[in-house]
Order: C-alpha cells, then sequence, then structure tokens
C-alpha cells in the first residue's frame, strides 16, 4: 500500500511539473530562435585589435 503511494505522489509531482513548463511558456512565449540575417558589419568586438608601442 505505501508503494501505490509513493507511486501517486511521483505521478503527481511530474503532472505539477508539466503544468507549470507549460503556464511559464505561456507567460514567456516557447523558445523558438528565429535565424536573423544581418547586413550590417561585424561590431567593433569581432574585429581584431591591435597594439600600438608606447615610445618615451
Amino acid at each position: 500500500m505505501a508503494d501505490l503511494i509513493i507511486v501517486s505522489i511521483f505521478v503527481a509531482f511530474i503532472a505539477l511539473c508539466v503544468a507549470y513548463v507549460g503556464w511559464c511558456d505561456r507567460i514567456i512565449g516557447d523558445d523558438e530562435l528565429v535565424p536573423v540575417e544581418s547586413s550590417q558589419p561585424p561590431a567593433a568586438a569581432d574585429v581584431p585589435a591591435t597594439t600600438t608601442a608606447v615610445t618615451a
């Protein structure tokens, strides 16, 4: 009988987790990635930095 109670609690917990994820998806939306086609040049962080020597 105790096994049936533990299994019931486990199944209820999994159902609650699935419902929670569904509820969060309704709030923030799905995690679908949309491909972005950029026509802009790369950002400054993408360009290799050059070093200049300081002469005294």
